[in-house]
């Protein structure tokens, strides 16, 4: 992936409902890692009531892999929300992971490409955000979907979110992205609720930006012909390989963020958004290159 312009924003939700939605997916597959005895506390928790909220507009996707890296390239837009997950193992944080809980895209290639190879939960959108270089002032995702869910009614687009700049502020360039870590986690400190976790476990996810590259950690499902159960689940992990950061900066811009009621996508029962309008904490964009890496699972059962 080359020239990912993305923009982000720090959104609040609520914790137990974020962690009924992990024992729901990632934590129903057994773990068949690092422990021999299955331990009731080895699973995966929320580390925060906030979520990240993300559009990346990617300017080109071309395949790495052998026999495909010559068939051509593609923009491909992808607006997701971000759950920081820490795996568990005898009551300590093992390890994190930024789980990406709800993703919308804008074409069929990277709809069913990321369902089908590692276990992407996407949806088709339409949205507006800023080109590279524009001002960051609007941003929006419509879905087609059912609201309200009546016998009578029609499938039509519905306007799920949106993000406004309502005023400016100073921005704060960044040199590189363990730079933006930084200024993230200092901004941040005065938001006590804002990460449960020990040292340890910060330390290891501030240390996973270094290198740098974002672990991602994705639950992976095939359903029956009835729909009704899985012939396949499985947790998978798919690192992110920062390759080059173009530019980065923070926003001292205010933005508030709108999360509107459409019955088949209810973000507010699955992660704990409120309905409405909230301020976004930490609005930053960052345009780089990276490679997303080949899915391999941590965990599966069928």
């Amino acid at each position: 992936m080359t020239n990912a312009n993305m923009y982000g924003f720090f959104v609040k939700g609520d914790t137990s409902t974020i962690q009924t939605y992990l024992d729901g997916t990632l934590n129903i597959v057994p773990d068949s890692g690092k422990n021999d005895v299955q331990d009731s506390s080895d699973n995966y928790k929320c580390l925060s009531p906030y979520v990240l909220l993300t559009f990346t507009d990617i300017q080109n996707i071309a395949s790495l892999a052998p026999g495909f890296a010559e068939q051509g390239s593609m923009q491909e837009t992808d607006i997701i929300i971000w759950l920081p997950v820490a795996k568990m193992l005898k009551g300590k944080v093992d390890h994190v992971y930024w789980y990406p809980a709800f993703i919308c895209v804008n074409n069929i290639y990277a709809l069913i490409n990321g369902i089908n190879t590692w276990g992407y939960n996407k949806y088709l959108c339409e949205y507006t955000m800023p080109d590279l270089g524009a001002e960051p002032d609007k941003f929006s995702i419509t879905v087609d979907a059912f609201q309200p869910f009546k016998p009578e009614t029609k499938m039509a687009d519905h306007l799920l979110m949106e993000v406004k700049k309502v005023s400016d502020g100073p921005s704060n360039k960044i040199t590189g992205f363990v730079e933006l870590v930084k200024e993230a986690f200092t901004l941040l400190s005065s938001e006590k609720s804002f990460f449960n976790m020990d040292i340890h476990a910060l330390k290891q996810l501030i240390d996973g930006f270094k290198d740098p590259q974002m672990d991602q950690i994705l639950f992976k499902q095939f359903p029956d012909g009835e729909g009704i159960n899985a012939v396949y689940q499985g947790v998978m992990h798919s690192p992110s390989i920062i390759k080059k950061v173009h530019s980065a900066q923070i926003y001292g811009h205010r933005y508030d963020v709108t999360l509107h009621q459409v019955d088949t996508f209810r973000l507010d029962k699955a992660f704990g958004i409120p309905l409405g309008t909230q301020r976004a904490l930490l609005p930053f964009n960052v345009v780089m290159d990276f490679d997303q890496e080949a899915a391999f699972a941590l965990a599966e059962t069928n």
